[in-house]
């Protein structure tokens, strides 16, 4: 019994998040006062990138400048996978060409060779002229609302992170739980090659579940924002990618 009353309590005792304290209209006048008549797209939201060099930190920007934290701790509101493809090698280019191909939702491309990304030869495994990846690089985008926030940040996560990326949300699948509903922390494991080079991967666990109505006003949030983040301009998808996959070594 006392088991299960401690159990309870893990589910349902979380810090407060801005979010819950502010109602959704007032979330949307804020933005469109802020934000002005351009509007928001995902392109306009801060990035958070895993660390090169097997780092166990993750570097934040905050009113004051930039922080570093050991781990990440917010609400997954929304999530996709972005795929851009260069014919060009981007260690070639100056790292501001807008890519050949590029895909919103890992699914269909758009430009050159455009198409079914599933059926694409440059997503294969081996079409890396480098090695064993993938030429058309492809990345996982979560959108992270952390304690204090009223906009989400896009943690970004290359390649050798998006494994315990799919098992994180299988077993959240799994239970039947929404990403929206819990509480993720996202850590750093450094760990490195078959060539012995060190990198830093991504850890996700569970911090708790929120309430139903968190999880509901999660949930209206996730709606509310959803229209400014399935857009954004192909040359900010490329400085993802770029950013994100740059000193990938597995």
């Amino acid at each position: 019994m006392a088991k299960e009353v401690v159990k309870k309590e893990k589910e349902t005792a979380i810090s407060p998040f801005v979010i819950f304290k502010t109602e959704i209209a007032e979330i949307r006048e804020a933005m469109n006062a802020n934000v002005g008549d351009n509007g928001l797209t995902a392109g306009d939201l801060e990035r958070i990138k895993i660390p090169a060099g097997g780092g166990t930190a993750w570097t934040i920007q905050g009113l004051d400048g930039e922080e570093m934290v050991k781990e990440l701790s917010g609400i997954i509101i929304a999530w996709r996978d972005t795929r851009a493809y260069w014919s060009v090698p981007m260690e070639e280019s100056d790292g501001n060409m807008p890519p050949d191909c590029y895909s919103l939702d890992a699914r269909t491309g758009i430009g050159e060779p455009g198409g079914n990304c599933h059926k694409c030869a440059f997503a294969e495994f081996g079409s890396d002229p480098k090695g064993e990846g993938q030429a058309c690089k492809l990345i996982r985008q979560l959108f992270l609302i952390r304690e204090d926030n009223l906009l989400p940040e896009i943690v970004n996560l290359p390649p050798s992170s998006l494994k315990p990326a799919r098992q994180y949300f299988l077993r959240l699948a799994s239970k039947g739980v929404p990403c929206y509903s819990v509480i993720t922390k996202i850590g750093l494991e450094k760990t490195k090659n078959g060539q012995g080079i060190v990198y830093a991967k991504a850890a996700l666990t569970s911090g708790g579940r929120l309430t139903p109505e968190q999880t509901q006003r999660a949930k209206d949030y996730a709606a509310m924002i959803d229209p400014f983040l399935k857009a954004a301009p192909p040359v900010k998808v490329a400085k993802d990618v770029v950013e994100t996959v740059e000193g990938e070594v597995v």
